[in-house]
């Protein structure tokens, strides 16, 4: 799948993601540090990219509409250390199918994964 990582987002994560064979490209790799959620979303849309980030604005479909993106996935995971949160996002990430995430917002927090479907 092809995806786009917030600069918010850790780097493990973004390492996990690629090792599963995603097409990931990362803010700050890019060279992009500093840009808006606004142009992240373009950006996103217009390269049809999962956004996948720790900001929580992002939940904000009247805002982000994930059917005009990849789709969006919110990680929920905050005040803990870098191994526990890639732990609990790995836990939850097995879980979702790629059908799941295409056009939808998915939220992944410690308790588990929530999907709000898109009416496409």
């Amino acid at each position: 799948m092809k995806m786009f990582a917030d600069e918010n987002l850790f780097e493990p994560i973004i390492d996990y993601l690629k090792g599963l064979g995603h097409e990931v490209i990362s803010i700050r790799d890019a060279g992009l540090s500093g840009i808006s959620d606004d142009e992240v979303y373009q950006r996103a849309s217009k390269e049809n990219r999962i956004i996948i980030t720790m900001d929580k604005d992002f939940s904000r479909t009247f805002r982000f509409p994930p059917e005009k993106c990849g789709g969006i996935v919110v990680v929920k995971i905050y005040k803990r250390n870098v191994d526990e949160t890639l732990s609990i996002f790995k836990k939850f990430y097995e879980s979702i199918q790629e059908k799941d995430m295409l056009k939808n917002l998915v939220t992944i927090s410690p308790e588990g994964v929530r999907i709000r479907r898109s009416s496409r």
